[in-house]
């Protein structure tokens, strides 16, 4: 793993949020097929070879872009309840740049947005409920646990796309509570036993 003293990262950290800031600029303004690895070096005005050394193609940066916020909302503990601090600042990211997520969640979502932000957010709750509640996988006349989470996930995108529709009608604290509080009552109602 190459090692950066503190100048450097700093730059690299600049470069990379210069670069992601035009991938969410182009993909509002082109949609995310039609925008190419040229326009987003253009928008950040960086070298084509600088973004070659941070990033394979406009896939693998809207791919670390996506890992960031999940890290975000992992380290704010968005899963749990009374713990909504991540989700909380995914919505202030959302709130700062809503055209990029209405390409994403809209009703005029760019198809491959959509499917890796929901696949993205997928992945995320199966992971944590596989650690969580283990013993969730072994009943066979439930069904299995992907599907459930993947029922979950597939509400909190919808829940997301209508507050985007709606123009953010509440703020990123209130949506958040409210978000948080519908993936518990669906994660508990998908996760009690059968009688």
């Amino acid at each position: 793993m190459q090692k950066f003293d503190g100048a450097t990262d700093l730059r690299v950290r600049r470069t990379r949020k210069l670069l992601q800031q035009a991938l969410i600029e182009g993909a509002i303004e082109k949609g995310f097929a039609a925008l190419t690895v040229r326009d987003i070096t253009e928008r950040a005005m960086v070298n084509r070879s600088t973004f070659y050394h941070h990033y394979l193609d406009k896939y693998d940066l809207l791919e670390q872009h996506l890992n960031e916020i999940y890290e975000m909302l992992e380290e704010g503990g968005v899963i749990g309840k009374g713990r909504n601090a991540g989700l909380v600042e995914l919505l202030k990211q959302i709130q700062r740049f809503p055209d990029f997520y209405r390409v994403m969640l809209g009703p005029q979502a760019d198809a491959f947005l959509s499917q890796r932000f929901r696949q993205q957010t997928q992945q995320r709750y199966l992971a944590y409920f596989h650690q969580t509640f283990p013993e969730a996988t072994s009943d066979p006349d439930r069904p299995p646990l992907d599907l459930k989470f993947t029922t979950v996930a597939s509400a909190a995108c919808s829940a997301l796309a209508w507050w985007l529709e709606q123009e953010l009608p509440s703020p990123p604290e209130q949506f958040g509570h409210w978000l948080q509080q519908l993936i518990s009552d669906i994660s508990a109602s998908i996760l009690k036993p059968q009688q």
